[in-house]
């Protein structure tokens, strides 16, 4: 039966603890408060600075709130938050007021181990957690079995009769075998216990040693004075509770395994070229302008651009596309992707830690560490469940007449309150649920961006870029003069924009072979357009055009087609029409969307019959155009003042505004900066069709979290009056207690078996 729980847990390889692993907890001890180690872990900010914490120790929602309570009052701190998943604190602190030894001295005095996060560090812990559940799991067994066989003689003695020397030595037995199981295997919930009296905050811990330790005194007393024991109840709270905990550590290392395998995509290792020679170092040491040898097979280690060779490279990890894509010198390569057939050698860009991957690691890593609102209740309830349960025990062992009896139903109702599963319920889901989408190329910014996706019912969209394929072509160029002359005007003009229309624009004066000078003195009206006031020069909407007092007569509007207009001394020059396909699967996209209820919307800059093209193709409910960034945001303001949960996806400059608005906002990778930081939900592959899944996926993960909330409140309201009217054994509120939690974990990890988009 023990192994059957430890192989369920996934334990089996921990049976042996090693030397090295103990001297590096020792290092990581002695050296957890040192002041210049704790520094290198500490993030300045606009708001102050910022640390992320391990905590070892935390077994309950208690934990969390009384963490979260004192570390609030602490000088200086701004916020604290604690994941209870993945027991990782963050705190916003001021550095002119405390600093981080103080902050993890504030810590410790609470009875808790700080260290500086990493993911290496978040695994150390998690395996120094597993390791020690196992040792104290299997001696508890162990003895239990032992255990058993005495009570089951004292049982049928009770029943046949058992002459009183055997009966004494049999109970002896049992309170020797007892002993270990309560004092060591359950030495961290009496250490637990220990400091929430001494900190005046009950926890989970308190509720255990309480039971355990009850039912071990009283059968002490027992034994001297020839009356009945129950060694047995206090060693199987133990064990059974510690079975629980063995299961939840697996199932919590399951739910974190999707950013564990996001980050390991990119290899620990490179050969990096130091004196003529080529050497193996830690990734983290490269630094730009280094140059690595990347061999076929082997993944790229950081974001860097090919120098030497030629190879196919597979894009999956990063675009989602199977098909491999031909790299050559002067091609860009990304962290995470697979070399194929081919030695390269790379010029690193950019550091490990400011990798792609890296990146979207950090941020998957933010979002798991942001609450969702859904969370505040459990929270709440949190800080008054455990005196509630302190109460109702006593009123139990009151009410049933303070006897023998009275004493095993007020253990009963210690041991079978469970604030584990509340405190579990959300947070275990969300981290699932962003691991998940982190795997599929989906990034959610937090708990409340997915419970806020999960509500939404209008979604706006952009459409260069957005919904078409933001590579819009020239097809016609209209000039007073000369087209050459016109053309070569403009692309100076536009040299230094990021407007999916600037690009198409160069693109045709490279076909056409002419010099691009980039003017320096540009200003970029957003959603209008640009205007070089040295060089007289202004190109833009024909309402741009018009603001700026240039009338022209407006040439014809084409289907499909938009228009950029450009004018030198107030003079008119002519107009460059650009066509910019839809994605091939908007059209897929927009019917799913469609078919999940939602209503869909086209917020476009561009000319109304150019906008009103592409949303008819995709059968869109509305469409409104032309529209300033402003205009934009006022519309998105009206939807949300008319009781509408709205998206809005863009990935221009001029969408920011609108995309702040939004009750989420949404990007994809390759959108401007300013877009991709305002983005709630980012899309890390350029494929719309990830949005649909992603919807689909926070909806999901709103119902998960109902789910693990009605059972944790189901659960203990019908669990505690059992246990307090005498139905309910202290085994058996022992044994429910560990499945309440196990069963609100493995609930949230049906998430990772959505299916991918």
């Amino acid at each position: 039966m023990a192994w059957l729980i430890i192989r369920g847990a996934g334990l089996d390889g921990y049976y042996q603890r090693q030397g090295t692993e103990q001297g590096a907890l020792k290092e990581a001890f002695a050296r957890q408060f040192d002041r210049d180690y704790l520094q290198s872990f500490v993030i300045d900010n606009k708001n102050g600075a910022e640390i992320n914490l391990i905590i070892d120790g935390i077994r309950c929602a208690s934990c969390i709130w009384l963490i979260e309570r004192i570390m609030l009052q602490a000088p200086g701190v701004h916020a604290a938050r604690v994941n209870f998943a993945t027991h990782r604190l963050l705190l916003h602190f001021d550095p002119q007021q405390t600093d981080a030894v103080q902050l993890c001295q504030q810590l410790a005095r609470l009875g808790y181990l700080p260290r500086p996060y990493s993911q290496d560090e978040l695994r150390n812990s998690l395996d120094r957690e597993r390791q020690s559940l196992l040792l104290r799991f299997g001696t508890a067994v162990f003895l239990s079995m032992q255990l058993m066989g005495f009570s089951i003689a004292l049982y049928a003695g009770y029943f046949k009769g058992i002459d009183e020397q055997t009966r004494q030595l049999l109970q002896i037995l049992a309170a020797l075998v007892t002993t270990p199981v309560v004092f060591y295997s359950g030495f961290p919930f009496l250490r637990g216990a220990w400091y929430a009296i001494r900190n005046f905050s009950p926890n989970m811990d308190l509720l255990i040693a309480m039971g355990s330790l009850t039912a071990y005194t009283y059968s002490l007393f027992a034994l001297a004075s020839g009356r009945e024991v129950y060694f047995d109840t206090s060693a199987m709270i133990i064990t059974l509770i510690l079975a629980g905990r063995l299961f939840e550590t697996g199932a919590r290392h399951r739910a974190s395994a999707g950013l564990d395998r996001l980050l390991q995509l990119a290899p620990s290792l490179a050969n990096r070229l130091t004196d003529g020679q080529w050497q193996q170092v830690d990734s983290r040491l490269l630094e730009p302008g280094d140059l690595i040898q990347v061999a076929p097979g082997d993944r790229f280690p950081i974001d860097g651009q090919v120098t030497e060779g030629t190879s196919e490279v597979n894009e999956a990890a990063v675009t989602g596309e199977s098909v491999p894509t031909l790299r050559q010198k002067g091609d860009s390569v990304k962290a995470g992707t697979q070399n194929i057939n081919g030695s390269l050698t790379i010029k690193v860009t950019a550091k490990a830690t400011d990798s792609f991957i890296s990146r979207i690691g950090r941020m998957v890593e933010q979002a798991q560490a942001r609450k969702a609102p859904i969370q505040t209740l459990a929270d709440r309830i949190s800080a008054i469940f455990i005196p509630t349960v302190l109460l109702i025990a006593l009123l139990t062992f009151i009410g049933w007449g303070m006897d023998q009896n009275a004493l095993l139903h007020a253990i009963t109702v210690l041991v079978v309150a469970c604030p584990c599963a509340l405190g579990l319920a959300t947070p275990t889901a969300v981290m699932v649920a962003s691991g998940r989408a982190a795997e599929e190329g989906v990034l959610f910014r937090g708990g409340d961006t997915l419970e806020a996706a999960a509500r939404l019912d209008t979604l706006a969209f952009d459409k260069t870029g957005t919904l078409t394929e933001g590579r819009p072509k020239v097809v016609c160029i209209l000039a007073k003069g000369s087209e050459t002359e016109l053309l070569q005007v403009a692309a100076n003009l536009e040299a230094g924009s990021r407007h999916p229309f600037a690009h198409g624009i160069i693109e045709e004066a490279k076909r056409n072979q002419l010099t691009i000078r980039q003017m320096t003195d540009i200003q970029q009206i957003p959603g209008k357009g640009l205007i070089a006031t040295q060089e007289g020069l202004i190109g833009g909407s024909t309402e741009f055009l018009r603001e700026q007092g240039i009338n022209f007569p407006l040439p014809d509007e084409t289907e499909g087609i938009s228009q950029v207009h450009f004018a030198h001394n107030h003079s008119y020059l002519g107009t460059i029409n650009l066509q910019d396909d839809e994605r091939p699967e908007a059209k897929t996209v927009l019917y799913q969307l469609k078919q999940a209820g939602y209503s869909c919307l086209l917020l476009s800059g561009d000319h109304l019959k150019c906008a009103q093209i592409i949303a008819e193709k995709l059968h869109m409910d509305r469409c409104l155009a032309p529209l300033t960034p402003a205009e934009k945001t006022t519309e998105i303001e009206q939807l949300r003042q008319q009781g509408h949960q709205v998206l809005m996806t863009g990935d221009g400059i001029n969408d920011a505004p609108a995309l702040a608005a939004a009750n989420v906002s949404c990007s994809l990778v390759g959108s401007s900066d300013i877009a991709m930081e305002q983005a709630q939900l980012l899309l890390t592959r350029p494929n719309l069709q990830l949005l649909p899944w992603a919807l689909k996926l926070a909806r999901k993960n709103l119902a998960i979290i109902h789910q693990n909330l009605f059972w944790a409140f189901s659960y203990n309201l019908i669990a505690i009056p059992l246990a307090a009217s005498g139905k309910l054994l202290p085994v058996y509120g022992a044994a429910a207690m560990a499945l309440s939690s196990i069963g609100v974990l493995l609930n949230s990890l049906r998430l990772k078996r959505i299916s991918p988009p």
